[in-house]
């Protein structure tokens, strides 16, 4: 036989419970939704290879609002990452990832953590692969 404070304990774990996994949901679709850009002292060349490097064989490139698109193979209704390269004078190049084409479920993006996590393992890649020193300070 439990107790009421055995009881209460437990619908306080449980509204806790709601509450985080409400704000994850809401942080998640936040960050799918925002651009990244990422100043690099790549050539736009160079930064392609190094998206195209990053997204394998298990993504496939697609028509879409940026210079590279992708989208993942074996995902019902995924998003689409765009990628633009922007010259930024005599070296180098702006990197800008954004989600372009998502759709909803009850107004949420679906596989909205999987673009977020994909447009920010790119973000880093870049970053630790024109600054070497950002790689230590990330601990990687």
């Amino acid at each position: 036989m439990t107790s009421d404070w055995e009881e209460r304990i437990m619908e306080v774990m449980v509204i806790l419970f709601i509450i985080a996994l409400t704000g994850w949901a809401i942080v998640t679709q936040v960050k799918a939704r925002e651009q990244i850009d990422i100043p690099t002292p790549l050539s736009e060349q160079d930064a392609a290879r190094i998206v195209f490097d990053h997204f394998g064989p298990l993504w496939t490139q697609v028509a879409g609002a940026g210079h590279l698109n992708y989208r993942p193979k074996f995902r019902a209704g995924a998003p689409t990452v765009s990628i633009a390269l922007t010259p930024t004078g005599m070296h180098g190049c702006t990197v800008s990832i954004w989600t372009s084409t998502f759709s909803t479920r009850y107004g949420l993006m679906t596989h909205a953590q999987l673009a977020w996590r994909k447009k920010q393992t790119l973000a880093d890649k870049l970053v630790t692969t024109t600054h070497p020193s950002a790689q230590r300070r990330q601990g990687t």
